[in-house]
């Protein structure tokens, strides 16, 4: 699979008509003006390309390398702050959230969906169902000798915070300590527990 990256386009705005340039001093528009063919009433009829594919550019962010958009038709893709890449390949084969690193399409990351608020009816529902009760719980934490932590941990698990208990609060992982469980089945029985 031939992969050609034409570069980062940024808009430029002269003469009050946005044209996009790539750090070649290249014009989106005249650049795929000259890989693409159409016919006498002006339609698009192929390109050198099969697929064409915009990518955000490295900024520091989360989104850096992410493909955001796929195109047959250079025509349809407004580069604005984007690297263009052309790609001998079907539009079907590249994805919006792949990534595009060192040359290469790469699958898209897993999303990792947030782990829900728990109210304390689901918390305590949860904790039950590992045959510990919020008494034995609140005993445990009676045995703290810090007792700065031992009155916040009270606080935060019998005052919740009005959104719920959130997965990865202080309270709550101190709570999975203390109960001895490992992250993995914390998490599965959190993810259990918000369906209650």
């Amino acid at each position: 699979m031939e992969i050609v990256n034409f570069g980062l386009f940024k808009p430029l705005n002269d003469t009050g008509i946005i044209f996009y340039q790539n750090e070649h001093q290249q014009d989106w528009y005249d650049l795929r003006k000259g890989l693409t063919n159409w016919n006498e009433k002006g339609d698009f009829v192929d390109a050198v390309y099969g697929a064409w594919v915009l990518v955000q550019p490295e900024d520091g962010s989360s989104t850096d390398g992410v493909v955001t958009n796929v195109e047959y038709d250079p025509s349809r893709l407004v580069p604005h702050n984007k690297i263009v890449v052309g790609v001998d390949a079907a539009p079907s084969e590249i994805a919006s959230g792949m990534l595009f690193q060192a040359g290469a399409f790469l699958p898209a990351p897993p999303v990792i969906e947030p782990m829900p608020n728990l109210s304390p009816r689901q918390l305590w529902l949860a904790a039950l169902e590992i045959n510990t009760t919020k008494a034995q719980v609140m005993a445990q934490i009676g045995t703290i000798t810090d007792a700065k932590l031992r009155a916040t941990l009270e606080i935060e698990l019998t005052e919740p915070p009005l959104q719920g208990y959130v997965r990865n609060s202080f309270a709550v992982e101190r709570l999975r300590e203390m109960m001895g469980i490992p992250v993995d089945q914390f998490d599965a029985l959190w993810l259990w527990a918000g369906t209650l």
